[in-house]
């Protein structure tokens, strides 16, 4: 199934620009695009993953400059 998208002016000029410099059509760029942030998000849940056994639940810690100067 075919999607349209609506662009405004202002960014279509950009993405027809950015295309001509690539020496790609703009449904390549979009493509290129479209799969970079594909990538990007799948990194992103992957560092996520890995950092989740170290993360700590911090909502009722509050700092004594008091109880810190006794340690």
């Amino acid at each position: 199934m075919v999607q349209k998208v609506q662009i405004s002016d202002d960014v279509a000029s950009q993405l027809y620009e950015l295309a001509k410099i690539e020496h790609i059509s703009a449904t390549e760029l979009i493509t290129q695009l479209v799969k970079a942030y594909k990538m990007e998000i799948a990194k992103r849940n992957e560092l996520k993953e890995f950092f989740k056994p170290y993360q700590k639940d911090m909502a009722g810690f509050k700092f004594s400059r008091e109880e810190a100067n006794e340690r």
